[in-house]
């Protein structure tokens, strides 16, 4: 990482400009602690409410991203228990969640953080993309991650106009690739391409259609197995994505303004034209006919705006 010196931290002022975005950063920095000293090893560089008891219990009101790049030690709270922290490890502290941690004396390790908060990391978190229950992230050493902190810190040092907008898009950023780093650990390399067979087949029947449990059955492997690996991957039923598919494939057929919706209901192989219409609604949240009228609005308006 692009650092320079052992240790480095700064504690920001937050600005209305900040506000408004609705996440932003309260402190960053990163610490190398060797082995045989005392953690925190400099606690005069921190205000006392981050630095005091932070081996023995403390409560911040503020969300934590701790990475540990080198050495070991351990990480505690009151929702998670104890475990014990590797390098490669990311941990997480949440607003209000008694925690502790230290490395170990024989190894010490290297640390980076970026503390934050805002109306979006709260909903964030409310959404349950991050658990304070399991607030421990195996994730190894991550290029797009330690690329994240390094331009956290470059932000932090410099503080140019507007770093504060910018700071909140790359932690955004950063729970982006630690949430992501986790969905692909969890996915074994067999699975992706499972996964990707199934998209394959998907693309060769959106015209025709085709039952979920016949892309299983092309692809030799059972319908439950399908419906769990691909829910894992994609965040969607093998189902919700083909509708998807088949959705997106009736918008293109309705903006070449050659077919009527009946007719695009019927290439598309849906039931009927009231049924296509009412998912086409539920998923697009205007009608077929309303999309019709918004796209040709959108192409007079292109046309005028080339004459002018």
């Amino acid at each position: 990482m692009a650092t320079h010196g052992s240790t480095f931290s700064r504690y920001l002022p937050v600005n209305s400009e900040a506000l408004l975005w609705e996440i932003y950063c309260n402190d960053a920095g990163y610490n190398q602690v060797p082995a045989g000293t005392s953690y925190p090893n400099e606690p005069e560089q921190h205000p006392k409410n981050y630095a005091k008891n932070v081996v023995t219990g403390r409560v911040l009101r503020e969300y934590q991203v701790v990475y540990i790049t080198t050495g070991r030690g351990w990480f505690s709270s009151d929702l998670s228990g104890r475990h014990e922290i590797k390098t490669g490890d990311i941990f997480m502290l949440f607003p209000g969640v008694k925690h502790a941690y230290s490395p170990l004396p024989d190894t010490g390790w290297q640390e980076y953080w970026v503390g934050f908060s805002g109306i979006h990391a709260d909903r964030l978190f409310k959404n349950g993309l991050f658990n304070p229950q399991k607030p421990v992230h195996h994730i190894g050493l991550n290029q797009e991650i330690m690329v994240d902190f390094e331009q956290i810190i470059r932000f932090c040092r410099q503080q140019p106009p507007g770093f504060q907008v910018r700071l909140g898009a790359i932690i955004l950023q950063l729970l982006a690739h630690i949430y992501t780093s986790k969905l692909n650990l969890q996915t074994a390399q067999g699975d992706s391409e499972l996964v990707q067979m199934a998209r394959s087949v998907m693309q060769l029947y959106v015209d025709e259609g085709i039952e979920v449990n016949q892309i299983a059955d092309k692809l030799g492997v059972g319908y439950k197995h399908l419906l769990e690996i691909f829910q894992q991957f994609t965040g969607l039923t093998p189902y919700q994505y083909f509708l998807q598919l088949r959705i997106h494939r009736a918008k293109e057929l309705l903006e070449n303004n050659s077919m009527s919706i009946k007719e695009v209901s019927g290439r598309m192989n849906f039931e009927n034209q009231y049924y296509f219409s009412r998912i086409f609604k539920n998923k697009t949240g205007c009608s077929p006919s309303q999309w019709i009228a918004l796209t040709c609005n959108n192409l007079k308006n292109g046309e005028r705006f080339k004459r002018n």
